[in-house]
């Protein structure tokens, strides 16, 4: 995983702390501990269009007269699941704090 904070990489293993379940859980990155998430929407984007894709396509198998419109819906799902899953991201929810540093730049004035 890559932090979009300090944009370094880290294993899911050295994750430090977790809060929050399910789709909406955050994780700590491991180097500056910001709090990073994945975007509701478009997880639950991914997921609908990966379920109804499924759904369409064993429609499309099982029922004869609907098979045109069966694999033209799976095939709107399956670009709706790979465009969700190309943006799908971690995002910054809670920065770390900046320490004020202004003191020391003063000396260099």
């Amino acid at each position: 995983m890559i932090c979009s904070h300090c944009h370094k990489n880290f294993k899911v293993t050295a994750v430090k702390a977790q809060r929050g379940k399910g789709l909406n859980a955050q994780i700590q990155c491991p180097h500056c501990d910001a709090w990073l998430a994945r975007s509701g929407v478009l997880v639950k984007l991914k997921l609908v269009g990966f379920y109804l894709g499924v759904a369409a396509l064993l429609l499309a198998w099982l029922h004869a007269p609907w098979r045109g419109v069966a694999v033209l819906v799976a095939s709107m799902c399956l670009a709706l699941l790979l465009i969700s899953h190309l943006m799908d991201q971690l995002i910054v929810v809670e920065a770390p704090e900046v320490e004020d540093k202004s003191h020391e730049r003063q000396k260099y004035r």
